[in-house]
């Protein structure tokens, strides 16, 4: 489980604390940030590296240190990222303004001349000098063709780089909105959506259910097996969740082995329905390590839903659903429970081993 209870942040400190005397890496705050989210495994991604440094026995210099911060730990991504595509963004409209600028005034120049045309033509009618005239309107004609082409050729190219640009911007904006290992929404992003379908179930008078889902003894799978294959079986419940969910629902990785599904137009029946047909299905698979052969055994998991109260703040609403999934913890595991309110208020500060 996943719960920064006093206790919890004392030994994840310490930890931190101690790598750092180990490793003798100054005891900054961003040093201190790396360290404490390392022990406290919320990020595999970060995990992973960390450990690649370890293994490679590459110095912690303020420079590593700053890279790991800036790739896994900076809210500050998704900012630069943003004000980077608006720059280019503003300098190609700009360009684009400078040429359809210039094609204004071209548009003039030639609706002037050939106004000009015509008056000599009126006035000369036949006469010798008609054949020029006709030359000299032809000759302007084909300026102004070559003058379009360049701006259509132009505007193509800019289309492009506008495009190319919005891409940019849409896979940093996912980046920062999904979890780098299952590639479900990560926790700012459930967040985010949470707030949008509680208001959206207020202003429709449609149900909104939440459940969050949490791997049984998942500590006691990764010492067992290492954290690769901890990985694995991540990724595989991030699967089946995902395979599992429709329309505007909402898969995310709520913290650690943890994940959450948000289900708008759904009841807290429905809910469980879906959540113990999840459950089915991740304690039907017979895990086997790829290389080996070996049978890891089977893994399950327990869920906890509660369905959205008109005017419940927002994290009364989620500690329900995280009372209903400590219930299910206490009552076994391997099983969906929903919240009551004797789910609420036998809700104690002991956290149960996952």
């Amino acid at each position: 489980m996943y719960h920064d209870d006093l206790h919890q942040a004392a030994e994840f400190a310490h930890a931190a604390v101690a790598s750092m005397t180990r490793f003798s890496i100054p005891p900054t705050p961003i040093n201190f940030t790396i360290w404490y989210e390392y022990h406290a495994g919320r990020d595999p991604a970060l995990s992973r590296a960390i450990d690649g440094l370890l293994a490679s026995k590459t110095p912690f210099t303020p420079d590593t240190t700053l890279q790991l911060y800036e790739e896994f730990l900076n809210p500050a991504r998704m900012l630069r990222a943003s004000r980077e595509t608006t720059e280019k963004l503003q300098e190609a409209m700009d360009e684009l303004r400078v040429f359809v600028g210039a094609a204004e005034v071209d548009t003039r120049t030639y609706g002037d001349k050939l106004e000009h045309f015509s008056d000599r033509l009126d006035a000369h009618g036949n006469g010798p000098a008609f054949g020029s005239l006709v030359g000299a309107m032809l000759q302007e004609t084909r300026a102004m063709q070559q003058r379009n082409q360049s701006l259509e050729d132009r505007l193509a190219e800019t289309t492009a780089e506008v495009q190319q640009l919005r891409e940019h911007f849409e896979q940093a904006r996912r980046e920062a909105l999904s979890d780098s290992l299952t590639g479900l929404a990560n926790r700012k992003n459930f967040e985010q959506t949470l707030t949008l379908f509680a208001k959206a179930s207020v202003d429709n008078n449609e149900p909104l259910a939440l459940m969050l889902l949490d791997i049984d003894h998942f500590k006691l799978f990764n010492d067992r097996h290492g954290h690769q294959t901890g990985d694995t079986v991540l990724q595989l419940v991030a699967r089946t969740l995902s395979d599992n969910v429709k329309g505007q629902d909402l898969a995310a990785r709520y913290g650690g082995e943890e994940f959450a599904l948000l289900l708008p137009r759904t009841r807290a029946d429905q809910a469980v329905k879906l959540g113990d047909n999840i459950r089915a299905l991740i304690a039907a698979r017979k895990l086997v390590k790829r290389n080996s052969g070996d049978e890891l055994g089977r893994i399950t998991i327990s869920a906890g839903v509660a369905e959205y109260r008109t005017g419940e703040a927002l994290s009364a609403f989620v500690q329900r659903a995280d009372a209903a999934l400590y219930g299910a913890k206490r009552a076994g595991r391997n099983r969906v429970v929903a919240a009551t309110e004797a789910t609420a208020a036998n809700l104690t500060e002991t956290v149960l081993p996952s």
